[in-house]
């Protein structure tokens, strides 16, 4: 899939050590050239990333920088696929062996035509035809290799279905056997004997690691072998599936002797401490990793005397349901023996790993703002690499903080769906468009995924990794749901915004708040979201609830803000991986299997923030009721609008007026996706809707599956009442206060008519009275009373809201 002139879509790629840079800090630079000789550095300042002719157009700011000028161009390349990897040791070198283990194989065979196509390693300490392990091989069968020779039993494993595999071998007589045991024989399944041979050779052992889910491939200490997730060795046979308790003994056991062994081990057994091997069955166990230890670590345990402790590369899913779970802990933490299986994938990632090509320190002085480096060859191919730079911690250099949604734009990162989702045309009610992102990705998928994806195998991807290239993480990009910019491109529309209109801001990330705390926050008079917020770990809204009951101003600039729960790795670096696993409930393009619902990386129940009792609408004011990608709305005061705790906010907006109805993303302010106002969901009871885009929007509105128990007729956008944008406003303790704009559409209307327009006119509004020092002026004295979530008096209702309406 390249283009017509033979190039390949993106022919240069790149990423950076970091997204969020402090101000006197250095970042890395990462470049991949497929195929030209050189390239063009260009440190540049992000204004604008919307390259629609209507409106202001692309705007960037060339800098000066050390990196600037012509750079080599040489090719990089990444080696996607998870193993456990187990440095060599004196140990591993059996003459004699016994291999075990359970194995739930999701992709039992990997034809031509495949992206990596060929057998796959289960437990190995082979290559090129020296050493021993066990397979599957092209036909999905099981087979044991003992240097050149091959043992299978012929019988294809089922998929998504656990089976116990073994295989002994003695060096004296030469006797190989292999067991392939499925844990249910179903009545017209045939029996698989064990396969027996005998093999006339000793194991020709080598320095290789042993590779648990594929096997050493060939050793290259060149550029390549540099970038391999173990350097110098390119691991191959990539098994797509689950692994169980594998083990090594250093003699061939009995079949008795095996199902002893399946007792795991207990290397302080005595008397009186449980199950495992005695006597001399003790005295030949050469490992025995536990994959229910460690869970939250990049670490394989082994249980066994020697301690081999193996590597877990390249992030494969852990806190899975083993073979022995009983369906009676859901959680992991309760039941960690339960949870013994590690689940590995042929495009897993986490890290490129590639070779550093420059390196920035950042100056001191350098404003916070948004930058990227603008890579270009002379053959007019480019691409960007973007990243934030904030002020030290403590430090403010204005009164208004725009906080940046790396989250999101890892949760979203390398989206596939484009190219990959059934019926995308029904879910865009239209003819979805493709970047060349979308096409090079679609042949590339070893740069990975995003959460919304699955894995090859048909898994859900849980885990996204920012140490690769996010081609989806760019200026100029239109995503394929809206056709226009989405999550990091459309927060630029937000940064024109600010900057068009003269406004002096810092620039920090939902990264920076989840790791600092209130403590990064707290000296901005107002904070400001991006257009989509979705995804959320529980420390940024932990800072957000401190910052507001302290007198801060929240603006919540879109709409479907902290819906997921996230967490960040602990394994790996500040903000560098990050997870989110989809339970029960919520908008899902896929769903956790039963019982893996909880975090690997803390235990976290998955899921909506909502399930477990953290209401998105608690945030802001409003939370998420629906989302359409076809066109976008507008829309219109309510009589709240005039009340005096609000009514500044419409200064110079006429109460008739159509707010945004006229924008970049659908043309209008309301769309895509929406919130609401529900005082029973969390939204407090003072809050007031100021104005809603109710009625306004098409069939191919839905309202949220979260929101109604069964499916039933008059779910859309003609006819249910909650398919609506709701703009509201709401007080909170000391002076502050929120107001929530609910579309993700909206910062697309800002530049409209040179930036005079009334959603621009609202938006300086709410900004100029949140950005005041001080608190905010005390509601009217009448505005203090008691609420309760619901209102009960209609009568009441009525009354006020006729007192609000505009006189004639």
């Amino acid at each position: 899939m390249s283009r017509a002139n033979g190039k390949a879509w993106m022919p240069i790629t790149g990423y950076s050590s970091k997204w969020s840079v402090q101000q006197g800090e250095a970042i890395r630079f990462y470049v991949n050239c497929a195929g030209p000789p050189a390239y063009d550095a260009q440190l540049v300042q992000l204004i604008h990333g919307d390259t629609n002719p209507a409106g202001p157009g692309f705007k960037e700011i060339p800098l000066d920088a050390p990196f600037n000028g012509r750079h080599d161009g040489r090719q990089q390349v990444i080696h996607s696929g998870s193993h456990v990897v187990v440095a060599d040791r004196r140990p591993l070198r059996a003459e004699s062996f016994t291999l075990q283990c359970w194995i739930w194989p999701t992709m039992p065979t990997k034809p031509e035509g495949y992206w990596k196509p060929g057998d796959q390693g289960l437990l190995t300490k082979w290559s090129d035809n020296n050493g021993y392990g066990l397979f599957l091989n092209e036909d999905g069968a099981l087979e044991l290799r003992v240097n050149g020779e091959r043992l299978t039993t012929g019988a294809p494993v089922r998929d998504r279905a656990w089976h116990f595999v073994a295989a002994t071998f003695d060096a004296e007589s030469g006797s190989a056997v292999l067991y392939h045991e499925p844990q249910i024989r179903y009545a017209l399944d045939p029996v698989i004997e064990p396969a027996a041979a005998t093999v006339n050779a000793r194991i020709e052992h080598s320095d290789v690691p042993l590779v648990i889910a594929g096997y050493v491939e060939r050793r290259d200490t060149g550029p390549l072998g540099r970038s391999s997730p173990v350097p110098g060795v390119i691991l191959g046979g990539d098994y797509n599936g689950k692994i169980d308790s594998p083990q090594l003994c250093n003699r061939a056991l009995t079949r008795l002797e095996i199902e002893t062994m399946k007792l795991g081990v207990r290397p302080e057994l005595d008397e009186r401490r449980g199950p495992g091997p005695t006597d001399e069955l003790s005295t030949c166990l050469v490992a025995s990793w536990d994959f229910s230890e460690g869970i939250s670590t990049r670490q394989a345990v082994d249980k066994g005397p020697y301690k081999l402790h193996g590597d877990v590369v390249n992030l494969p899913t852990r806190a899975m349901t083993g073979y022995n779970w009983r369906g009676v802990e859901t959680n992991w933490q309760h039941a960690p023996q339960e949870y013994g299986a590690i689940h590995f994938h042929d495009d897993d990632l986490d890290d490129a790993r590639w070779d550093v090509d420059f390196e920035f320190q950042v100056p001191e002085d350098l404003k916070s703002a948004v930058y990227a480096v603008k890579l270009a060859s002379e053959e007019a191919d480019e691409d960007y690499v973007p990243f934030f730079v904030r002020p030290p911690l403590g430090v403010h250099t204005a009164k208004i903080g725009v906080i940046m949604s790396t989250i999101d734009y890892m949760a979203y990162a390398n989206e596939h769906l484009a190219a990959n989702a059934a019926g995308a045309e029904l879910l865009v009610y239209r003819i979805p468009i493709m970047q060349a992102q979308n096409l090079f990705l679609a042949e590339h998928r070893e740069y990975g995924s995003s959460i919304y994806d699955t894995h090859t195998d048909g898994s859900g991807v849980c885990l996204s990794s920012r140490l690769r290239p996010v081609l989806s993480f760019r200026p100029k990009y239109d995503h394929f749901l809206t056709q226009a910019p989405w999550q990091f491109n459309a927060d630029l529309h937000l940064i024109d915004w600010l900057t068009e209109t003269g406004y002096e801001f810092d620039v920090i990330t939902d990264e920076d708040i989840s790791a600092d705390g209130l403590e990064r926050i707290e000296g901005y008079n107002v904070l400001i979201t991006g257009s989509h917020p979705e995804h959320k770990d529980a420390n940024y809204l932990d800072a957000i609830h401190a910052y507001k009951a302290r007198g801060g101003r929240f603006m919540y600039m879109g709409a479907d803000g902290f819906y997921w729960i996230h967490t960040f790795h602990p394994a790996y670096g500040r903000g560098e991986v990050t997870e989110m696993r989809r339970c029960e409930s919520g908008i899902r393009t896929w769903r956790a299997d039963p019982g893996e619902y909880h975090h690997q990386s803390n235990g976290q129940l998955g899921g909506m923030w909502r399930y477990v009792g953290r209401y998105l609408h608690s945030v802001a004011g409003t939370g998420m009721s629906s989302e359409g990608f076809d066109i976008s709305a507008y829309f219109t005061r309510t009589p709240e609008s005039n009340d005096p705790r609000v009514s500044w906010a419409f200064e110079g907006i006429g109460y008739d007026e159509r707010l945004g109805d006229f924008g970049l993303v659908g043309g209008g302010a309301a769309g895509t996706e929406l919130d609401i106002i529900d005082t029973t969901l969390g939204s407090p009871p003072h809050t007031l809707l100021v104005a809603t885009s109710a009625g306004r929007h098409t069939d191919g509105y839905l309202l949220v599956m979260e929101d109604f128990g069964f499916n039933q007729a008059g779910l859309t956008g003609t006819e249910h009442p909650r398919v609506r944008g709701d703009i509201a406003y709401h007080e909170t303790p000391n002076g502050g206060a929120c107001f929530a704009f609910s579309s993700i559409a909206y910062c697309g209307s800002l530049s409209h008519n040179n930036y005079d327009n009334n959603i621009s006119r609202l938006t300086k509004n709410v900004l100029d009275r949140f950005s005041m020092d001080g608190p905010l002026p005390d509601p009217p004295a009448d505005a203090v009373m008691h609420r309760g979530r619901l209102l009960y008096d209609p009568e009441l209702n009525r009354r006020r809201i006729a007192a609000l309406a505009p006189r004639g």
